[in-house]
């Protein structure tokens, strides 16, 4: 699991019992990353178990909002992050 390979933002569960982790831990340097560096990937784990990946390009901005609402908002299938799994880790990571 990715959970002790870097020094992450780590958010509180959700309602869901989902956690957000995200690298780098700074809001700013990995938001200004995502957009120098084209994107990001999202892992997602369950019980200590690789189930999902994605990988995202960046739009040439950087958007306003928190990482952690950005990723409970990402969607699977049309349902929401945060809404389709239940008891995950999602690891954000700069590409």
């Amino acid at each position: 699991m990715l959970e002790n390979k870097y020094d992450y933002k780590i958010s509180k569960a959700d309602k869901n019992g989902n956690v957000y982790y995200h690298f780098p831990k700074d809001e700013d340097e990995f938001k200004e990353a995502v957009v120098k560096n084209g994107g990001m990937s999202v892992y997602v784990y369950q019980d200590d178990k690789l189930i999902d990946e994605f990988h995202t390009k960046s739009r040439g901005y950087k958007w306003k909002i928190s990482i952690f609402t950005y990723l409970k908002n990402m969607h699977k299938d049309g349902e929401y992050f945060h809404r389709y799994y239940k008891n995950c880790k999602f690891f954000a990571i700069v590409d």
